[in-house]
């Protein structure tokens, strides 16, 4: 164990080097130790040699914070979510789980915070932005609450809720360890920056307990047990192990190959501990056997685009320590020496401007309605006026407020919109931009979007007994009259009926008179990719439901279509069986995936869940096919869904 060092002692500007060298070294041994086993969900005994190190990948955990070190680089200590949405939006091409769902989102015009919020169900609590703490803890060294501050902003673009506070916490524990030296007590002061009785710091708490009480084995086990998940990406399972990896450490770096033993997501586990690790202990610190063995080229991911690289580890640090000069000088620079104070860089703006939805609108309903929050921050020392303004063609009236803001004050307006009747959106957004006038009359324009996730014809369901279930318990008869049936059969319907209830031929009939069918036949439109079916019939048990949707394309062109559905899928595209699966599984964004070859003009889509348990829910989205597997395809933002029941082409469709 090492003492600790009072937070407030005082570092040369080669000592704070040391540090950031020491962390980027730890972060890079990290990355190339876990990628080879990452992905696979076991615990390992693994032990160190240098073939660990004969292979160098590319790592996100490492290409999204060179990322951001490059927009601090050229805007200074005032950025905020709006600087990170254009980043990412300039140069990152990452189609990956929550990053890809990020990328649509700000695609189709949502603002940060809702690129995290919107449509990301599945992955918003995963490993992304954890990952990606070590810079704010560098750039605002000895300032925990600002690198909490910064860290939470970054994790908001593609992130919410655990993340959001996991990255906050690595952040602060990075910026401590400047200035501290015990892990365990770094660990521990950390948890002042994100909520007390959030499930981060709850998490935490229970893994230092834990480990203190019972020792690594029972710890490990207990975290697989009561934070474990299927996805390999969940965050809370991986930053407990980081937690456990680092106490494990006992601040000797040479006992990093622990964190390996974990599993999981295993390139994060190693690389957020080996950064920490790294910070506490300097490079000077560090065996050099590991510095020889990761060597000093630094390699990123061709998905990172058009942003200044180092090409170098040591290059890496020098520009880290350029732009910390930046920031402990705006913070007040009480804890270095030998630091010249640079005049802050400022990106020139008088305001930064964040909108948020607070209310989508429902379509298919009188509720057409919205609410849009705009915020605005004063970045300048004066006051000053603004208006802000609300249009779009889709929006009933033109909604507008006057502000005054004050010097380095925030300010939200309140809008709540209404669409014009009969409106329905082209495409996979609402365009609408944000006008904002100052005092002097200039005018700056704000382009965003309201997303909009198609609409769907949802027939049925159809719900058939099992006869093959009346018979009773032959030892213990179910009822005392044995003219009924079994309990069994009295609680469960047929699971998989060999009935074509609809088919391609059926629907001309279907769609020119639904009314009428002996059936439920309804329009559905989603506020997400994920649909609740069960919301629109009532009950529950086996069932067999078709989703009907049309596809318009002006030219012929190949789609991914991504179906997460934990029910037997049939899907038929234009008459054609094209997908049938009976594998029970359980549901996430892309059970199902399979290619669409669209035909210019109108395309018919048509899916069949036979349900055989009472999860109605199921994830329908399009992916781009740049002819690769869509894991590596970005989500679709120009192609939609449109029910046959609404569609202006469909009547052109069932003529044919």
């Amino acid at each position: 164990m090492f003492k600790n060092k009072n937070i407030d002692s005082m570092l040369t500007a080669d000592q704070f080097y040391d540090k950031v060298l020491g962390g980027w070294i730890g972060k890079c041994a990290g990355g190339i130790l876990g990628a080879p086993i990452e992905g696979y969900k076991r615990f390992n005994d693994i032990q160190l040699d240098d073939s660990l190190f004969e292979s160098n990948y590319p790592n996100d955990d490492l290409d999204l914070q060179i990322l951001w070190l490059d927009m601090a680089a050229k805007k200074g200590v005032k950025i905020r979510g709006g600087d990170f949405r254009e980043h990412w939006k300039n140069h990152v091409d990452f189609p990956w789980n929550e990053y890809g769902i990020a990328t649509r989102n700000i695609r189709v015009g949502l603002d940060h915070p809702d690129t995290g919020r919107i449509n990301n169900t599945y992955w918003n609590e995963s490993m992304g932005s954890p990952i990606r703490s070590e810079l704010w803890g560098m750039l605002c060294a000895f300032h925990p609450t600002q690198a909490a501050f910064y860290a939470r902003i970054d994790s908001q673009l593609d992130h919410h809720g655990f993340s959001d506070d996991a990255e906050a916490y690595w952040a602060a524990c990075a910026a401590l360890a400047f200035g501290m030296e015990d892990i365990p007590t770094i660990l521990q002061e950390g948890l002042k920056y994100i909520p007390k009785e959030s499930v981060c710091a709850n998490l935490v708490k229970d893994v230092m307990e834990w480990y203190n009480t019972y020792g690594v084995k029972v710890t490990s086990g207990k975290i697989k047990s009561a934070y474990g998940d299927a996805d390999f990406t969940s965050a809370p399972m991986n930053v407990a192990y980081t937690v456990l990896s680092l106490l494990l450490s006992e601040g000797d770096f040479d006992k990093l190959i622990q964190a390996l033993h974990f599993g999981h997501d295993s390139d994060c586990i190693v690389a957020t501990a080996g950064a920490l690790l790294g910070i506490v202990r300097g490079a000077k610190e560090i065996p050099e056997l590991w510095k020889t063995r990761i060597g000093n080229d630094l390699m990123v991911s061709p998905e990172i685009k058009g942003v200044e690289v180092p090409d170098t580890v040591t290059a890496l640090t020098e520009k880290t320590c350029q732009v910390a000069r930046t920031f402990q000088h705006y913070f007040g620079n009480k804890t270095m020496i030998n630091i010249v104070a640079e005049e802050c860089i400022t990106f020139e703006r008088s305001y930064t401007l964040i909108t948020e939805l607070g209310k989508q609108p429902t379509f298919g309903h009188q509720d057409t309605g919205l609410i849009i929050a705009v915020r605005v921050e004063s970045q300048q020392q004066k006051e000053q006026s603004l208006t802000i303004r609300l249009t779009s063609d889709a929006f009933a009236q033109i909604d507008e407020a006057k502000v005054l803001l004050k010097a380095e004050e925030e300010q939200e307006c309140i809008f709540e919109i209404v669409l014009k009747e009969e409106y329905t959106p082209e495409g996979c957004y609402i365009p609408y931009q944000v006008e904002v006038i100052d005092s002097n009359g200039k005018e700056q324009l704000f382009e965003r979007g309201i997303p909009y996730y198609g609409s769907w014809t949802l027939l049925g369901p159809f719900i058939q007994d099992d006869p093959a279930l009346e018979p009773m318990d032959g030892t213990y008869p179910d009822h005392g009259l044995s003219s009924m049936p079994s309990a069994v059969y009295m609680n469960h319907d047929r699971q998989l009926s060999d009935n074509e209830f609809v088919s391609f031929e059926m629907l001309e009939e279907i769609l020119q008179s639904p009314a009428e069918q002996s059936f439920m036949v309804q329009e559905i439109y989603p506020d997400s990719f994920e649909i609740d079916l069960g919301e629109y019939f009532y009950g529950k048990g086996e069932r067999t439901l078709y989703l009907l949707t049309d596809i318009y394309s002006e030219s012929e062109v190949k789609k991914w279509l991504c179906v997460g559905s934990s029910q037997w899928l049939t899907v038929w595209l234009n008459g054609e069986n094209i997908h049938h699966n009976t594998r029970l599984q359980r549901r996430w964004p892309s059970t199902d995936y399979m290619s669409l070859d669209l035909k210019e003009g109108v395309n018919r889509l048509m899916i069949r869940l036979d349900c055989v348990h009472d999860d109605y829910k199921v994830s329908i989205g399009l992916k781009e096919h740049p002819e690769k597997h869509p894991h590596q395809s970005q989500w679709e933002t120009v192609l939609n869904f449109s029910s046959p029941l609404i569609s202006e082409h469909s009547t052109l469709l069932i003529a044919e």
